[in-house]
């Protein structure tokens, strides 16, 4: 694991994985990486670890009804339709034309009613000595399958909100909860404080300092509230769910997920090759490469060649056939830069894709190493607040046995399980945390 933290300098032997062409500055020296013990990430369902069928249902539907995914499944459609266009220039173009008409023509058939009939058939071929047309259809290749890396971005990306915003509901519902209880108990005290100082007890201050802390309460209540519903509301929208139909069974308190520490024992090239923003760079390269080579084809002669065969038929004159042959060569040799500036821009983006490929890497790998600090913090954060949480119940169980007894007042009863709320929620908020950074790491390994 520690060796993925200590590899991020080593992150530009990627460029190496294609060779740069001349005018791209050369790629560093690939470096070797040790292969024992490494593996590639496991594509895996992390998210049904933790067996909730909810955020499993939610998940699935979002598959189905995102409307993100649904336009980046558009995208993929019409770059791969784009693709066959382009691979279609390859191969010859082959048409037929037919014409059946009837009509006075005038004084060259005596100004009578005459039919006449035509057929043509046409062929054409461009020969692409010069690979313009190959290169063309390479690039849009790449554009589809760059498109297919990014309609899986855009599915990972929707499932980590939908797990996040699904996390954030379970601990606001369980914070709800919690304040509540904390409210219920704020307003006793005050109630407990109002009464002893109309006897005399207590200073009025001590009073109204109570009633402060019962409506700090009850606006943690509403607070919380608020947020649970914009959580719902949120998650609805992501998943697609336009007649709100899942909000019954989110609306009802449920368990926070929680999901294994991802198994980070895979080498740092092959996570980065797992992922797909990786997958979408290399492959904006490849098609930026494939332009490049096409605008430099418009330098040379195009050649082609075509042929027609054609036969008409009237009624003043027999039947006879046409055909003709013909190829046909264009060679733009004056042109006042246009070609030289199109393969200018087609090499600034090239250049552009290569430097965007390297510092996708870079982030890459950042991003990985950043996710998995996050998870080993929130996991030390978690036991500390478990410890927290087993120390405050013991301290609230003896300050009930002395209520019980009558050794303390109920004030200080109350205040105790106040207290313990405060613990409980802190813990809450832990185990959300770190379910939540679980899940970015996963996402961070391309799953």
């Amino acid at each position: 694991m520690r060796k993925l933290l200590m590899l991020l300098p080593a992150v530009v032997s990627l460029a190496g994985c294609s060779t740069p062409t001349a005018h791209l500055p050369a790629a560093p020296a690939p470096v070797s990486w040790p292969a024992t013990g490494e593996t590639a990430p496991q594509a895996t369902a992390w998210w049904r670890q933790g067996g909730d069928p909810v955020l499993t249902d939610l998940l699935d539907s979002a598959g189905r009804d995102s409307h993100d995914i649904r336009m980046a499944e558009a995208r993929l459609k019409a770059a791969r339709a784009a693709h066959v266009t382009a691979r279609s220039l390859l191969f010859p173009d082959i048409s037929a034309t037919g014409v059946v008409q009837r009509g006075d023509i005038g004084l060259t058939y005596g100004y009578r009613t005459i039919d006449i009939t035509q057929g043509q058939l046409n062929a054409s071929y461009d020969l692409d000595l010069f690979g313009g047309l190959k290169a063309r259809s390479q690039a849009a290749g790449a554009a589809a399958k760059a498109a297919g890396a990014s309609l899986e971005e855009v599915r990972g990306a929707v499932r980590l909100e939908i797990v996040a915003a699904y996390v954030g509901l379970r601990q606001c519902q369980q914070d709800l909860d919690s304040f509540r209880t904390t409210a219920a108990a704020a307003h006793e005290i005050s109630a407990s404080f109002e009464q002893q100082w109309r006897k005399g007890l207590v200073t009025e201050g001590q009073f109204r300092a109570s009633e402060i802390e019962a409506r700090a309460a009850d606006a943690g209540v509403s607070r919380l509230a608020e947020a649970c519903e914009h959580f719902t509301n949120a998650i609805s929208v992501l998943a697609g769910d336009d007649r709100m139909a899942l909000r019954a069974r989110l609306s009802e308190a449920a368990a926070i997920p929680q999901f294994r520490h991802p198994d980070m024992t895979g080498a740092p090239m092959t996570i980065l090759r797992h992922r797909q923003d990786m997958q979408a760079a290399e492959a904006n390269l490849t098609a930026a490469r494939a332009s490049t080579r096409s605008a430099e084809a418009l330098l040379f002669p195009d050649v082609s060649i075509g042929a027609f065969y054609g036969s008409q038929d009237s009624s003043v004159r027999s039947s006879f056939d046409v055909w003709n042959t013909a190829a046909t060569v264009y060679w733009p040799l004056l042109n006042f830069g246009r070609i030289k500036s199109q393969i200018d821009m087609a090499s600034a983006r090239e250049v552009e894709a290569y430097e965007g490929y390297r510092l996708t890497a870079v982030a890459a790998l950042a991003d990985v190493r950043t996710k998995l600090s996050a998870v080993e913090q929130a996991d030390a954060r978690q036991s500390l607040a478990m410890s927290d949480v087993q120390a405050s119940d013991r301290q609230h169980a003896e300050v009930a046995r002395q209520y019980q007894a009558g050794l303390i007042p109920k004030i200080a009863f109350l205040a105790s399980r106040i207290r313990n709320e405060q613990s409980r929620r802190a813990l809450i908020d832990a185990v959300a945390e770190r379910s939540a950074r679980a899940a970015a790491l996963y996402r961070a390994e391309g799953l």
